[in-house]
């Protein structure tokens, strides 16, 4: 659609302003799989990030104007050096009295279309955006008057500018959007016709589109995708098969059995005995400990030749070349290569918290190291007696490299985090780069290879492993199959730990305990639901992340009439921790403390529940 057939549809049509919201996204953070409720204009005034919008990116470096229409998916992801941005939501209604709604093909809808572009004169678009929210905020029927006034300036002026530098316009694919709604919401009643009405295309069209592409309808892809999750639940949980079937959007666990059986050639119970199978025939996958068994860790295996010896692990690895004896060269393998270290480190500079306490575990301490973000302590307070001296390099999402230049350290250890700044820091000192979300019993591993300290690094798992296996039988005779939740208020919504998360596996994979429908994805690690969706989630226990940073929203939900009518917090099993503690700080001190808090809360369920 030309700009110029465009604008009859701008000119005849009311356009009605439902909400405007100013936002401020710190470094690190993300929004992610946020669907638009209505047509959107995104307003980035500073910082840097990439803004996609049903996958098509736009690179947001100080200023950006998006738009996109009602059921597009909106991410913001690579958040640099922070994020503010305004979201004005609207739609528009037809002049004429009826006041009935537009009804328009995607691709003819100028409310639907999807672009991006960085406007030449954008503060006369951010007076507007700021004064809108301004009168917004202020909720007065005169104010809200106003806001309608000045979006329709607003829209004159973008449409304007965009016109001037003659930018394009994305057709919205409604098979990408239909396809990501399924996935998202596939336990929700769902038919052809009202997927179409809601994508705003035509049910044919649609059908046409999937059977192009996919080869299977709209509905049989929903089939699909329901009884893959169905699958994930039988193989992660002991929920009995009727809720399983509830959970992924068949009432009738019957004709659930007979769809799962004609699918996958077994029926749902005997698919789930064969999991249960499977796993007492798990053999013990690392030849260094027969008490280091823990599902879905990465395989550590050792392979000798002549002159070179490997300790593997996931995405860090100790090689000696060279034959034996004090002669060996040692070379790190990471994420960025692999480098050699002469001897073992002596002053070691790390770039996240968990690295402080993965290092006292060993008896190392480190030099220096990067300060939290989400408490007021610099560094973690149950370490605090042992962190005399330790240098502040800044945080990790902003290293001070001078800093970590006058630690004089022998080793950096960084992260995805600091891939920008990774050039620097190796004309510092010899760097590595680890993944920050590897399991801390491979990167402990790692490091005491690193060290020299491979004994002490094995005798910490091994405790470690001792601990949670006696904790799991008794979780097993105390809870009785009750699922457990992990949850986190942030952004004026409530971020949910899904299975896949590192700390949320303390919970599902190392102490067996059974996780609500909703939380279960070995793909996504956290979901943002609202709080009005807590009572579907349904858990029987409840562990809340609260820290500096949302402290406030946190404790403005737990006063909603929401809140304290969720059945978890009427039968006083919920738990409020710390988020540095439970997140940030993942090592195994950090982590035994985590998990003597779980034993505390759910094996005594009276002492220090909020």
């Amino acid at each position: 659609m030309t700009f110029q057939d465009q604008m009859p549809l701008w000119n005849d049509a009311a356009l009605q302003v439902l909400d405007v919201r100013h936002r401020m996204m710190r470094p690190g953070e993300s929004l992610r799989a946020y669907r638009l409720p209505s047509s959107l204009f995104l307003f980035a005034t500073r910082g840097k990030a990439l803004v996609s919008i049903d996958e098509i990116a736009y690179e947001a470096n100080s200023c950006l104007v998006c738009h996109a229409g009602k059921g597009a998916m909106l991410d913001i992801a690579r958040v640099a050096e922070g994020l503010e941005y305004y979201m004005v939501f609207y739609k528009a209604v037809w002049a004429a009295p009826s006041r009935e709604p537009l009804r328009l093909d995607q691709t003819d809808n100028p409310f639907h279309l999807q672009y991006g572009f960085v406007p030449q004169y954008p503060l006369s678009l951010y007076w507007k955006a700021e004064e809108m929210n301004r009168c917004w905020q202020q909720g007065g029927m005169l104010e809200t008057f106003h806001v309608k006034a000045l979006f329709h300036q607003f829209v004159y002026e973008l449409l304007r500018q965009r016109h001037d530098r003659g930018e394009g316009a994305v057709q919205p694919n409604p098979l990408s959007q239909a396809i990501r709604y399924i996935e998202e919401c596939y336990a929700e009643p769902l038919t052809l016709p009202a997927l179409a009405t809601m994508l705003g295309c035509n049910a044919r069209r649609l059908q046409r589109l999937f059977n192009a592409k996919l080869h299977v309808g709209p509905m049989e892809y929903l089939i699909r995708v329901r009884l893959d999750k169905a699958k994930l639940l039988l193989q992660h949980t002991d929920v009995p098969i009727v809720r399983i079937a509830e959970a992924v959007g068949y009432s009738d666990s019957y004709y659930f059995s007979r769809l799962f059986k004609k699918y996958f050639g077994v029926s749902p119970r005997q698919f789930q005995e064969q999991v249960r199978q499977a796993e007492r025939r798990r053999q013990n996958p690392f030849h260094l400990s027969q008490s280091y068994i823990v599902p879905g860790i990465a395989q550590m295996y050792s392979n000798t030749s002549d002159d070179e010896t490997h300790y593997q692990l996931q995405s860090g690895a100790v090689v000696y070349k060279g034959g034996v004896g004090p002669n060996r060269r040692r070379y790190i393998k990471h994420l960025k290569g692999e480098t050699e270290l002469k001897r073992a480190p002596q002053r070691i500079a790390v770039l996240d918290c968990q690295y402080i306490d993965q290092l006292l575990a060993l008896g190392e301490r480190p030099v220096g190291s990067v300060s939290g973000t989400t408490d007021a302590m610099k560094f973690p307070e149950y370490l605090s007696d042992r962190l005399a001296g330790i240098q502040v390099l800044g945080t990790k999402e902003a290293p001070d490299l001078a800093a970590v230049a006058r630690s004089a350290p022998d080793l950096i250890i960084c992260t995805e985090f600091q891939e920008s700044v990774y050039e620097e820091l190796s004309r510092i000192a010899p760097t590595v780069m680890f993944d920050r979300y590897e399991d801390w019993r491979i990167t402990l591993l790692t490091l005491g290879q690193m060290v020299g300290k491979e004994r002490e690094a094995q005798n910490v798992v091994n405790e470690y492993n001792r601990k949670i296996a006696a904790l799991k039988a008794a979780l097993a005779g105390n809870l009785g199959g009750e699922t457990v939740a992990l949850i986190r208020p942030r952004d004026n919504k409530i971020r949910l730990h899904m299975t896949a998360h590192r700390t949320a596996k303390i919970l599902y994979r190392d102490l067996g305990m059974a996780a609500p429908a909703m939380a279960v994805d070995d793909r996504r690690t956290s979901s943002y639901i609202s709080l009005d969706a807590m009572p579907k989630l349904n858990a029987d226990r409840l562990f809340v992340l609260k820290d500096d940073t949302n402290a406030e929203l946190t404790d403005r939900y737990q006063q909603t009439a929401v809140w304290n009518d969720l059945s978890v917090v009427q039968a006083n099993r919920v738990r409020t921790v710390n988020t540095t503690l439970w997140i940030g700080y993942y090592g195994p001190i950090a982590v035994n403390r985590v998990v003597d808090e779980i034993a505390e809360a759910l094996l005594r369920p009276n002492s220090k529940t909020s």
